[in-house]
């Protein structure tokens, strides 16, 4: 038999078994049930299972207007859970209609901040591209701006935020120490220029000063690496790079000390 056709048939036996499941399957005639039902199996991680249970409200007997929003969300939180990338995709979708259908729901703003987390589960490691970290930056940011300062979901936005800065700016660090390594040393200071500024979160920020200090001083700029030392210790006074940054400091006034000095003795008497 030709491999497609094997393929079809065997898509069609599948298709055929599932019907029929489907049919033995005892329909309930209570909305209610079926949604409590279907939070227990949430509970249970049995996420296939309440997903079928939730498929089910509705099929015998109409959806209360209170009912179908909470339907709604718990079948785009069972998609959310069961992890996976085609199940992150298909709970974004859920979130963002439940959104559209309900945007003043008291649960709205949890949906929105389930969007965030998949688009940040979308996102590739900090090697690769970052389309979808920056789409969950702005995400977040727009939601911190947005949302009442008393809202309950400004601090878990904030505390998503730092980590998508975070995976990003370590994106920035990456590219940054491959030119640092390389000897090209303008890429560096451009790079973790931007992420110094962009990302305040990151936990990467105060390495990322004290390399970008060490760039400038390899280019003998000798102004701006001593202004990144002092931004360093102003920001990070006790922080774990600290102490390098202070004799890194003491260095390049050494090394300042003496380029005056040898200044001072080339130069013609007066």
């Amino acid at each position: 038999m030709p491999r497609s056709r094997a393929l079809w048939t065997i898509a069609l036996l599948a298709a055929i078994a599932a019907s029929g499941c489907a049919r033995n399957r005892e329909l309930i005639d209570d909305n209610e049930l079926l949604y409590r039902k279907a939070r227990e199996k949430i509970a249970k991680r049995q996420f296939l299972q309440a997903i079928e249970l939730l498929g089910d409200v509705g099929l015998l007997t109409p959806v209360s207007e209170t009912l179908d929003p909470k339907v709604k969300l718990a079948i785009a939180d069972a998609y959310f859970y069961q992890g996976g990338t085609v199940n992150t995709i298909e709970a974004q979708n859920r979130y963002e209609q439940f959104l559209s259908f309900f945007p003043t729901h008291p649960e709205a703003d949890r949906a929105r901040y389930m969007i965030g987390l998949c688009l940040f589960r979308q996102a590739e490691s900090p090697e690769n591209d970052q389309e979808y970290s920056l789409r969950a930056l702005a995400h977040f940011e727009a939601m911190i701006r947005e949302l009442p300062a008393d809202s309950p979901w400004q601090q878990p936005a904030r505390e998503m935020l730092a980590r998508v800065q975070t995976r990003l700016a370590e994106h920035e660090w990456k590219v940054a120490e491959f030119y640092f390594e390389g000897g090209h040393y303008a890429g560096t200071i451009g790079r973790l220029t931007y992420m110094i500024d962009r990302y305040p979160r990151s936990l990467r920020r105060e390495e990322a000063m004290l390399r970008l200090a060490q760039a400038y001083r390899a280019v003998g700029d000798l102004e701006n690496a001593r202004a990144s030392l002092e931004r360093l210790l102003t920001e990070y006074a006790g922080g774990r790079f600290a102490q390098q940054a202070r004799e890194m400091a003491r260095r390049l006034e050494q090394e300042a000390a003496g380029t005056a000095s040898q200044t001072a003795l080339g130069s013609p008497a007066g």
